[in-house]
């Protein structure tokens, strides 16, 4: 018998790994389905993003993304040189940055929000359909979660308890 098992672990019943699995199995129907684009998901999560908050600058990206700051900032030049977004100086404050989906941008994503959808089904048909939306709402919970406290960042999820 396994030493691993006579402990009493077992890797495929390990939340982190199980989570890194579905997160590569995910990752390869996204390259599948936009294999076309050249884009990545967090590519696609800013143009998301800024379609829904247009003028947001870098910071608010982070935040609503989760994404470093470093990398967020690849990300911004990337779909620039893209040419799917622009930036310009906020009106408000000359030391920030606000962006916005360039018409390029704007046509892009009206045409991958059907993909991401096939690719979210696609995924969730593996569930039964009973176990879907509670599935992605623990997803969204283990999201929310603090690394360093262990607690949720997200304030609608603990008044949802």
């Amino acid at each position: 018998m396994d030493q691993d098992k006579e402990r009493g672990f077992d890797l495929n019943s390990c939340v982190l790994h199980l989570l890194h699995r579905a997160q590569q199995a995910a990752d390869e129907a996204f390259a599948a389905a936009f294999a076309d684009t050249g884009l990545t998901p967090r590519q696609l999560a800013v143009l998301v993003i800024v379609s829904e908050r247009e003028g947001t600058n870098q910071v608010g990206l982070v935040d609503a993304t989760g994404i470093d700051r470093s990398t967020t900032a690849d990300l911004v030049r990337r779909l620039m040189r893209k040419g799917l977004l622009a930036r310009r100086r906020a009106r408000h404050d000359a030391r920030s940055n606000v962006l916005r989906l360039t018409e390029e941008g704007k046509a892009l994503l009206s045409s991958f929000r059907t993909r991401a959808a096939e690719v979210d089904q696609m995924l969730l048909n593996a569930l039964p359909e009973t176990s879907r939306i509670p599935f992605v709402d623990a997803l969204g919970r283990i999201a929310a979660i603090n690394p360093g406290t262990g607690q949720s960042t997200d304030r609608s999820l603990l008044a949802a308890e």
